[in-house]
């Protein structure tokens, strides 16, 4: 009886768990004032629930333990010990990587022995000899060159895109680790990793619906009044392209559908858009195919279709109005959820940064970020395979990998944005 009991509390406890631990951990560490060290290796947590309390969570070995009910009843590691670690830069696995799998990064062998510490005010770090070339590098795939421990730099870009500043990523990590790290440094990771990441994902192969939906809205990049133009997938709600422009003509709005197409093999029968004269020429140039007996076949129960006289389909759809039934509501809402990260900037400073920064929100939107009615990714639902949940620093990883046949590594480790 007594066991059914501790097995029901279990499962009520599960039952109300957060399904994604690390927002509620990062929101505690964001705040600077939540956690204090009472000892080495004991600290004290504010609660978040109850203004006033304190859990303590205590570090023996390898083992985390928190005086919180939820440890108490599952044993699981609680949003306390993750704040903890997050704060203190440990990895959520707290194992380092076997050296049998680390591979060098100037010859790819994978005959490399562990040759001592480098200790740097961010962290210890492996170091490695490969003994097929006679190179000595450090165990940090992706990091490369990199001075800053790499879960800070992961760390960096999940606040940037959960809406701080540079400025603020830079005087979070001043009052949280005590490291000095230029506004500059955070740009410069956000840009260079999360264009990466955003061409890593377009390689994946998502797979899109039937129906897409373009449009544009205003931003402000330098003082001036400028396009930023996106592609939604209407059933995966996946992010295929963002573009930036200073004007909108024929060109520029063929540009985001191009991109679009380099994000998937699979081309939509219909693309929802608002009036503008541009977007059926641009459609079909970009999008028109010969109709096949697939086209024929979607066409039939929904009484509209792009199929034209010749035999040739040309996919634009423009929206009526807004209360129609076929609307391009969702991309409009999208909009919303984009200028929650674009109105923290204020503006852009030139347009070729804008366009950095909005591939990494791109990332960031398809991959890590869980859509309330799909209650999971957009990326998931596209097909794209994210493990065990997306992290930043893991798919700067992977993206690293599969990027290495054709970037050097001197090019992979540099500060300079890719162009």
């Amino acid at each position: 009886m007594e066991a059914t009991e501790r097995m029901t509390e279990r499962e009520w406890w599960l039952a109300r768990a957060w399904t994604d631990q690390r927002t509620p951990a990062l929101a505690i560490v964001a705040r600077g004032d939540q956690i204090t060290s009472s000892a080495l290796g004991q600290y004290t947590v504010c609660s978040q629930e109850a203004p006033g309390r304190f859990h303590h969570v205590k570090k023996e070995g390898p083992k985390w333990s928190c005086d919180c009910p939820f440890y108490a009843a599952t044993g699981l590691v609680c949003v306390h010990v993750f704040a903890v670690r997050i704060r203190d830069g440990l990895q959520e696995s707290g194992a380092k990587a076997e050296p049998s799998k680390t591979t060098c990064e100037a010859c790819r062998s994978p005959d490399v022995v562990c040759q001592g510490i480098r200790r740097n005010k961010s962290g210890d770090v492996q170091r490695y000899f490969c003994k097929s070339c006679g190179r000595r590098f450090v165990g940090r795939d992706g990091f490369q060159r990199r001075r800053a421990d790499p879960e800070k730099i992961a760390l960096a870009l999940d606040l940037y895109f959960r809406g701080l500043s540079v400025r603020k990523v830079s005087e979070h990590f001043r009052q949280v680790y005590g490291l000095i790290i230029s506004h500059v440094a955070v740009y410069r990771w956000v840009v260079h990793y999360g264009t990466l990441a955003a061409r890593w994902m377009d390689a994946q192969g998502a797979r899109t619906g039937d129906r897409w939906h373009i449009d544009e809205t205003v931003v402000n990049v330098n003082g001036e009044n400028t396009y930023l133009w996106n592609v939604l997938d209407s059933e995966s709600r996946f992010l295929l392209a963002t573009h930036i422009s200073h004007n909108r003509s024929l060109a520029n709005t063929r540009a985001p559908l191009r991109k679009a197409k380099h994000a998937t093999a699979d081309r939509p029968f219909e693309v929802m858009s608002d009036g503008m004269n541009a977007y059926p020429v641009a459609i079909g140039k970009e999008l028109g195919r010969k109709a096949t007996a697939t086209d024929l076949g979607l066409a039939a129960p929904t009484g509209w279709s792009p199929i034209k006289k010749n035999g040739r389909l040309n996919p634009h759809h423009r929206v009526p109005s807004i209360r129609a039934p076929e609307s391009n509501n969702r991309i409009e809402r999208f909009h919303g959820t984009e200028k929650e990260r674009t109105k923290v900037m204020r503006a852009f400073d030139s347009e070729s940064g804008s366009s950095a920064l909005m591939e990494g929100f791109r990332a960031n939107y398809n991959l890590q970020r869980a859509h309330q009615t799909l209650g999971m990714t957009p990326g998931e639902a596209a097909g794209i395979p994210t493990g065990a949940g997306f992290r930043w620093r893991k798919v700067i990883e992977e993206a690293t990998k599969a990027m290495s046949r054709t970037v050097t590594p001197t090019d992979s480790g540099t500060d300079v944005p890719p162009t």
